[in-house]
């Protein structure tokens, strides 16, 4: 016969279920949505918050025409949200790289909380001394976008700061989705950073592929170990390969090589790891190469257009731009070649390496960044060369031997003919 305490208990589990459907069925928004966005409602019907009880106004809010806007940019439920519920799991997002996913428009997180993570990433502007920042907060390249860009080209990937449903989905909250690693596939593919593409080809890769995570590592095994929602554990540089201070840089790594050491020993994880760092000053030594060559040539006045003959940099105004503001439009050939070079060649070499990829590393990385090396310092010779020749048709229009008009048409040929070139419409013996 039943005790009277489980009877109890038995009473109270369904005044609490009860209670929950209750409130599940008040919800203003079910009526409307279950006929209009099925697809929706279904998802959420079967998930983790319907079952708590978590109805739509807890939420979205129960401001109606906030939620309908005519123009259809509906406001998005932010993390802060979610926060008070997954406590731990936003704690540990807001000190990661995700957290700070320099939100489109404003590269700075000088609003949060200044834990030692997050200190970590400042010194990308601010450097180590924690001064005046070196470059400016806005985004050069967000703000260069039309609204349209903006919105599906930057901010669908960087909005990943405030945004629980850049991986989780919305509605949804069957684990097992968020956990394949195809989700992070929209945000880490690309000429600019090619991760999944890495890590897809890779032994790992292809063996998580044929095994699973038993056998080998996906992203979340080495990048959330244990669940955490701090994706930046094991990483010991920033966003462009900046080092880290040598504290944090060791303590990075330290975690990095526990997570490797897991299948492999600590002594080959950490040489392999060594590798990735010394191909990272390599391929920055080469930046550092290529970008001396072009600051002389603007020095010199010979960049076409330079940055006085274009429109104006939304930072930087008229002035040359090589930095992490660099933009990749209204520029000359060879910064267009630099650009590359910086923001897709170089990050490629040794994030290859990290994640085990040799070909990306070298055929994807290495190679294209000493091609376009290469590129550059054969464009600057050219550069000069044609300043030469400008320069003893003008002393030509100035002796008389040739008019003014023939020597501005003469001039005009001849950089015509070098762009021709440079686009790849003539050949070499042709130019």
């Amino acid at each position: 016969m039943m005790s009277l305490l489980p009877r109890v208990a038995l009473v109270w589990l369904v005044v609490a279920l009860s209670s929950v459907v209750i409130a599940v069925a008040d919800d203003p928004c079910l009526g409307c949505h279950r006929e209009k966005t099925p697809g929706v409602v279904s998802p959420w019907q079967i998930s983790a918050h319907a079952e708590a009880g978590v109805g739509c106004v807890d939420c979205h809010g129960s401001d109606h025409e906030q939620n309908h806007p005519e123009n259809g940019r509906r406001s998005l439920v932010p993390a802060s949200t979610c926060a008070p519920c997954h406590e731990e799991a936003a704690r540990n997002h807001q000190t990661s790289r995700h957290g700070l996913g320099f939100r489109a428009g404003q590269a700075c997180t000088r609003n949060q909380p200044k834990t030692p993570e997050i200190k970590a990433g400042c010194i990308n502007c601010h450097g180590e001394s924690m001064g005046a920042a070196a470059v400016e907060t806005e985004c050069a390249r967000f703000l260069k976008q039309s609204p349209a860009m903006q919105r599906q080209g930057c901010t669908s990937c960087h909005r990943v700061e405030t945004q629980c449903d850049s991986c989780h989905t919305p509605h949804d909250t069957d684990l097992e989705i968020v956990r394949d690693p195809a989700v992070c596939a929209p945000c880490h593919m690309g000429p600019d950073h090619a991760q999944w593409e890495m890590w897809k080809t890779s032994k790992h890769g292809i063996l998580f592929e044929l095994k699973g995570r038993e056998v080998a590592p996906d992203c979340a095994v080495c990048h959330m170990p244990q669940g955490t929602h701090n994706v930046s554990r094991g990483i010991t540089m920033g966003l462009a390969g900046q080092a880290y201070p040598e504290e944090q840089r060791t303590t990075e790594r330290e975690n990095m090589l526990d997570i490797c050491a897991r299948c492999h020993t600590r002594g080959f994880s950490k040489r392999s790891l060594d590798d990735g760092d010394t191909i990272q000053r390599e391929s920055q030594a080469m930046l550092d190469e290529a970008a001396a060559i072009i600051q002389a040539l603007d020095d010199e006045g010979l960049l076409m257009p330079g940055p006085k003959d274009r429109p104006p940099h939304p930072l930087a105004g008229k002035k040359l731009n090589l930095g992490p503001q660099m933009l990749y439009e209204d520029l000359s050939a060879i910064e267009a070649e630099f650009f590359r070079m910086k923001k897709f060649h170089a990050v490629t070499a040794y994030k290859g390496v990290f994640h085990q990829n040799a070909d990306y590393a070298h055929w994807y990385g290495n190679a294209p960044l000493k091609l376009s090396l290469a590129t550059i310092k054969s464009q600057a010779a050219q550069l000069r060369q044609l300043s030469r020749l400008e320069q003893r048709i003008d002393l030509l229009a100035t002796s008389g031997a040739v008019s003014t008009e023939d020597a501005g048409s003469l001039k005009s040929k001849l950089r015509n003919l070098r762009n021709a070139y440079l686009k790849g419409d003539i050949t070499d013996e042709h130019y």
